[in-house]
């Protein structure tokens, strides 16, 4: 599975999926500055983590690879790569009116890329690329604890606002 069985559109599209399924997260409930900034970063450190390491999926490896392609082509890398897309991720985030507006745009583009992959590719590869951004979000919301005391004691691993989240990235993409 490569981008040439998709439109530019189409593929930057998809490209653009998993920091869609990270931003509708990451914006599910009012924490303070300092969570959200140690969330956003554990989330791109994480993408950046599926990219060195791949997946079982060819659609999301290949995916994947063009990813580490245009990171290559910037000839930026380590600490240095996830401090840009932390401010090109944080300059998205600038540009929004609120947080319910960066949730809906987010929603509104996974329900594309969930169209684009019923017509694009077989049922079995369409799964496999929506579980996979499921469990991105899912482990960006287990990242940081929500809600404890001193400390983090006492905390949830995923809030209620980001079970929520996850439940409508499921629905977007058509995982009931």
């Amino acid at each position: 599975m490569s981008q040439q069985y998709f439109s530019d559109v189409e593929w930057a599209t998809l490209k653009q999926a998993p920091m869609k399924a990270i931003q509708v997260v990451t914006l599910a409930d009012k924490t303070d500055p300092v969570s959200f900034l140690k969330e956003t970063r554990l989330a791109i450190e994480l993408l950046s983590a599926e990219q060195q390491q791949g997946s079982s999926s060819d659609l999301v490896n290949a995916l994947l690879a063009a990813m580490n392609t245009s990171d290559a082509e910037e000839a930026v890398q380590g600490e240095e790569l996830l401090l840009k897309k932390m401010f090109q991720y944080l300059g998205e985030l600038q540009a929004l009116k609120d947080a319910n507006q960066g949730r809906t745009e987010s929603l509104d583009h996974l329900h594309r890329v969930s169209e684009i992959l019923a017509a694009k590719v077989t049922l079995n590869q369409a799964q496999e690329f929506r579980q996979w951004l499921i469990t991105l979000a899912t482990k960006v919301a287990e990242a940081i604890k929500e809600s404890g005391l001193f400390g983090g004691l006492g905390g949830e691993r995923i809030s209620g606002e980001e079970a929520s989240a996850i439940r409508k990235i499921e629905r977007a993409l058509d995982l009931n």
